[in-house]
């Protein structure tokens, strides 16, 4: 059951829980009155007035909660406080029995009055280890949600910051590209300022977006290729081989460039050209299969002195995305370097 607030719960408990003491009060008294008009009247009295005792004693713990005392301040309060209101209870019922000309006052002895107020005292005692023990509890709660919420912030912010760590030699390069190309070819350039615009556009438009269907990763690619090939001309050879079933699964923006641009990096640096680079993609039983392919050759050293910021930043977003349901893997194998990537989709990404 949800509680829109702190007094919403309290009062659900505290009305439920004195109800549920007064009618076992009240079944219990039937047999000592002679009718159950006057033994109902005779409880609801008696409940009303431990009910409003415990709004008094909720006001002195709620200052002390809010100061921070220490458990052991709190316990001797709490005590004293319900053996002090248990007398009150006590005299006041007494009081009110004697008006209503139940009982004669001059016939109380002190110790049946005292023991009568000791016995009022363990109800408040229990009133108040239960206040107490839901109180702390909703603390640990709210701590804990708000732990989860501060890590929640801290692994989006983490994602956020792997998902911008994109190569600026990309744009510079572009850039300078098109510099060249102004002069020596203008319709060359101008397709060239034409995808880099798309490129730009995708990734500012998404920054904001979890996942994305592997269809807008895919035509991301094909922008950035499309800009690598009009700088590299011949020497670039690109190829896509995308199930159509795969195309509709979602998978986190700026993912799948990293290995593109890793593939476009490296394999100009080990490969005969033309560098052939192709991209493939299948979807089946709920899992992705992706595989990046480029002509070369793989070796960890190299890893070390240049690829590892793009590669380490999949493998980092797949564990925080994917933990226990996904496998990245790069290696070589007869003059490819490939990249293979599989996702399960068990639930959605999640930020």
């Amino acid at each position: 059951m949800m509680f829109k607030s702190r007094t919403t719960l309290f009062w659900s408990l505290q009305l439920g829980g004195w109800g549920a003491y007064g009618l076992s009060m009240f079944l219990g008294a039937l047999p000592h009155f002679p009718s159950a008009m006057q033994a109902l009247i005779h409880k609801i009295v008696f409940v009303g007035l431990g009910l409003l005792i415990s709004l008094v004693l909720r006001a002195i713990y709620k200052k002390m909660w809010s100061r921070s005392f220490s458990f052991h301040a709190i316990t001797i309060t709490a005590i004293f406080s319900s053996y002090f209101f248990g007398l009150i209870w006590a005299a006041v019922f007494n009081i009110t029995r004697w008006s209503l000309n139940e009982m004669d006052l001059s016939r109380l002895r002190w110790h049946d009055y005292f023991n009568g107020a000791l016995s009022y005292c363990f109800v408040f005692l229990a009133w108040s280890a239960l206040y107490f023990g839901i109180k702390h509890y909703q603390d640990l709660q709210e701590q804990k949600e708000s732990t989860l919420k501060a890590n929640a912030l801290a692994h989006q912010a983490q994602l956020q910051m792997l998902r911008y760590q994109l190569n600026p030699h990309f744009l510079f390069n572009s850039l300078n590209s098109i510099n060249a190309l102004i002069r020596e070819d203008p319709d060359r350039a101008e397709r060239m300022i034409d995808e880099l615009s798309e490129f730009l556009r995708y990734s500012l438009l998404n920054n904001k977006v979890v996942d994305v269907p592997l269809r807008d990763e895919v035509e991301a690619v094909r922008n950035y290729l499309t800009i690598e090939k009009i700088r590299f001309e011949e020497k670039l050879d690109v190829t896509f081989d995308i199930d159509p079933k795969a195309e509709d699964f979602r998978v986190p923006g700026f993912l799948v460039h990293p290995l593109i641009e890793n593939a476009v990096k490296h394999g100009m640096q080990t490969s005969q050209l033309p560098l052939r680079i192709k991209m493939a993609a299948r979807a089946d039983n709920g899992s992705l299969r992706l595989e990046v392919l480029n002509t070369g050759r793989w070796s960890e050293s190299s890893n070390g002195k240049g690829t590892g910021t793009g590669l380490d930043n999949v493998k980092k977003r797949l564990e925080q995305i994917y933990p226990g349901r996904h496998s990245f893997r790069v290696f070589e194998m007869e003059g490819w370097v490939r990249a293979e990537l599989e996702i399960e989709r068990s639930r959605a990404v999640e930020a």
